[in-house]
C-alpha cells in the first residue's frame, strides 16, 4: 500500500484510512497511541460512540497482537481494555475544566504491555509525572508533544506504530528522537496536518532546546540533551 506521506529522511510514514484493513501490510514493533475515548464526538467519517468505540477496540486488537503497547486512556474507557503489565501516569496539574468534547481529570493513565519498558520501572518506584501543555495543531483532543517524548524514550526499540495518529504528535516525538515511525489516520484533515508537522526540519523541545535545520542540532535523552556538530 502507498503511503499518504513519507517525510524526507524516509523514517516516517502516515497512511491514510482504516487501520483495520491497513495494519496487516504494515511491519512495526512498538504501538504507543492515544485511540478516540468513546464521547460521542463526530469527526468527518468517524462517530466516537458506542459503535465507533467497538471498531476502535478491534483497531487495538489488530495493533497490539505481538507487539508491546503504551496505550493513553481516559477513565471513560479505562476498565473495558484488557488488564496491563504496568500502568505509567500522566499527571495534568490544574485540568479541573471539561475539555470541548468532554472528560476532565488532574492524571491519566498510561497503560502498558509487554515487555522492555524503562518508564515502568520508573513510575513504580518514583511516580514521574508530565505536566500537560495545550497544543492548538487543529485536533479537538490532542496530547502534549512532550507526553509522547516520554514514553516513546521509554519504549523498547524498533519501529513505532500508531493506528490513531490524529494530528501526528507520536511521530512528531518518534522523529524527534531518531525513531522509525508509522501512522494510521482515518479523516484526511488531520492527516493532513500530521504531515505539515512532519515536514517541518527544526525540533522543538518545551525546555528550550532546538535545531536542526543546517545548525547545532539537540536530541533529548532521558533528563540529559547531546549536541551535535554544527552541519556546514
Amino acid at each position: 500500500m502507498k503511503p499518504y506521506f513519507t517525510d524526507s529522511t524516509g523514517t516516517i510514514q502516515i497512511f491514510l484510512g482504516d487501520c483495520r484493513e491497513i495494519l496487516p501490510s504494515l511491519k512495526a514493533d512498538v504501538v504507543v497511541t492515544d485511540p478516540p475515548y468513546g464521547v460521542g464526538f463526530q469527526y468527518d467519517t468517524f462517530v466516537d460512540d458506542e459503535n465507533g468505540w467497538r471498531s476502535v477496540t478491534d483497531g487495538l486488537r489488530c495493533a497490539m497482537t505481538d507487539r508491546a503497547s503504551a496505550v493513553c486512556m481516559s477513565f471513560a474507557r479505562l476498565w473495558e481494555m484488557p488488564p496491563a503489565r504496568w500502568a505509567a501516569c500522566w499527571f495534568k496539574p490544574g485540568s479541573v475544566r471539561r475539555s470541548r468534547i468532554g472528560g476532565f481529570s488532574t492524571w491519566e493513565p498510561v497503560l502498558l504491555y509487554g515487555t522492555g519498558w524503562s518508564i515502568a520501572n520508573d513510575m513504580l518506584r518514583l511516580p514521574a509525572c508530565v505536566n500537560h501543555t495545550p497544543e492548538a495543531d487543529g485536533h479537538p483532543c490532542p496530547k502534549p508533544l512532550e507526553l509522547f517524548r516520554w514514553i516513546i524514550d521509554g519504549a523498547p526499540p524498533g519501529t513505532i506504530l500508531d493506528p490513531f495518529m490524529g494530528s501526528g504528535t507520536t511521530l512528531r516525538a518518534a522523529k524527534d528522537l531518531g525513531r522509525r515511525a508509522i501512522g494510521i489516520e482515518i479523516e484526511e484533515r488531520y492527516a493532513e496536518i500530521a504531515a505539515k508537522r512532519l515536514s517541518q526540519e527544526v525540533l522543538r523541545f518545551e525546555d528550550g532546546m532546538v535545531e536542526s535545520r543546517h545548525g547545532a542540532m539537540a536530541i533529548r535523552q532521558g533528563s540529559l540533551l547531546e549536541e551535535r556538530k554544527e552541519i556546514p
